[in-house]
């Protein structure tokens, strides 16, 4: 009876054995067909035709619903992606780019300007727009370390007239669209408060406009491929979800207007992404920062400044104690007579010449400083350059 039990049991466990390990199995299939090492699907669920998976069937109506140069402009970015689709050149963060992060922090990110457009960058974040529909991303893509990025765009100052938009992008990315306009591209637009999600034909409410002093947040939960947005500090709904692409921060405008960008080099408006820490990077990286001004001490570059700069130094010494030997040298004129003088000093035309009034034998120019007699009232400032011809004078004697 004993017997019988135990191998009972051990038949019962055996089964629970081969259930588990079906089950591990079939998790494991799971995992693999729908997902990549890097998190990417292998394919997508759902109608291709979505205008939130990026296929648009183009019909008239919606072609006529873009102005003539905005159409050109649609049929000319839909050309450019299907010759450099977001796999034509490598994004991901190469392995010195890494290291470059975890050295300079969120110093090594900044935005790339483009000489195509007419825009403007200044301490790596602060864009400047000028005229006309154009983009700009940065150099490096969001990272995939951490649960959440996050960033903020400043409408530092906006014209009601210019239309910006704030959101990412893939690379390359057409130059002279807005992102949210074309494929792989989702953007958050000022004059409607609308999303625009690979589509340029019309958006979907998300929340309300912005204006000049607004502070636009982005971001991007990298395992769902989610990108939400946030204005002045507080957060909306999620804007879209399964972008697998390598994303960059990406702002687009059509006018004049200044945007500061906040990559997390300091406090978001967004509370919690300042608890959480979800800037791009960190404020400070690894490496090392510059020696304290003040210590001279064993500095070759600045002994070797030290040393060259004692030899002009006297020099100027031995001019100034050679110009202290005259006794006349504040009343010597800056530019010297050229006439001879006479040796003789008795003779009465020893007295008129030492009487006569000194000045140059060529007329100064007409903005000189050197005064003039009266005679030369107003001669020279005409721009003419004909020289006082005067008669030598020679000794008698």
């Amino acid at each position: 009876m004993t017997t019988t039990i135990a191998n009972m049991m051990d038949n019962n466990y055996t089964w629970i054995f081969i259930v588990g390990i079906v089950v591990f199995l079939f998790v494991v299939i799971i995992l693999l067909c729908f997902t990549k090492t890097t998190g990417e699907p292998l394919f997508l669920l759902g109608n291709t035709d979505d205008p939130e998976l990026g296929n648009i069937e183009e019909t008239p109506a919606l072609l006529a619903l873009l102005s003539e140069d905005g159409r050109l402009s649609y049929e000319r970015a839909k050309v450019f992606q299907q010759r450099f689709p977001p796999d034509s050149i490598p994004t991901d963060i190469t392995l010195s780019q890494y290291v470059s992060i975890q050295e300079k922090g969120v110093s090594a990110f900044e935005f790339d300007w483009d000489m195509e457009t007419n825009t403007f960058i200044s301490g790596r974040t602060e864009l400047q727009f000028f005229h006309g529909e154009c983009c700009l991303q940065t150099n490096l893509p969001l990272p995939r370390n951490q649960d959440v990025y996050y960033w903020e765009a400043k409408m530092y100052e906006k014209p009601a007239s210019t239309t910006i938009s704030v959101g990412v992008a893939t690379k390359p990315y057409p130059n002279w669209r807005l992102p949210g306009w074309n494929r792989h591209s989702v953007g958050y637009f000022s004059n409607t408060g609308n999303k625009h999600f690979n589509n340029p034909f019309y958006g979907k409410p998300y929340g309300l406009g912005f204006q000049e002093g607004d502070v636009v947040g982005v971001g991007y939960r990298h395992r769902s491929g989610t990108i939400f947005f946030t204005k002045n500090g507080r957060k909306l709904e999620d804007a879209c979800t399964s972008l697998r692409w390598n994303l960059f921060p990406t702002i687009g405008a059509n006018g004049p207007c200044q945007i500061h960008v906040n990559l997390g080099q300091m406090g978001f408006v967004f509370v919690e992404a300042n608890v959480k820490k979800w800037g791009l990077a960190p404020m400070q990286g690894t490496l090392a920062p510059p020696p304290a001004y003040g210590y001279e001490a064993g500095s070759l570059l600045l002994e070797r400044g030290s040393s060259r700069q004692q030899q002009p130094q006297q020099i100027r010494e031995n001019y100034a104690d050679s110009d202290d030997d005259d006794d006349d040298d504040d009343e010597r004129p800056l530019i010297q007579s050229h006439q001879p003088i006479p040796r003789s000093s008795s003779t009465p035309l020893r007295q008129a010449f030492a009487q006569r009034p000194r000045f140059p034998t060529h007329s100064p120019p007409s903005y000189s400083t050197l005064p003039r007699p009266p005679f030369m009232t107003g001669y020279g400032s005409n721009g003419t350059t004909t020289s006082i011809i005067t008669t030598p004078i020679y000794d008698s004697t």
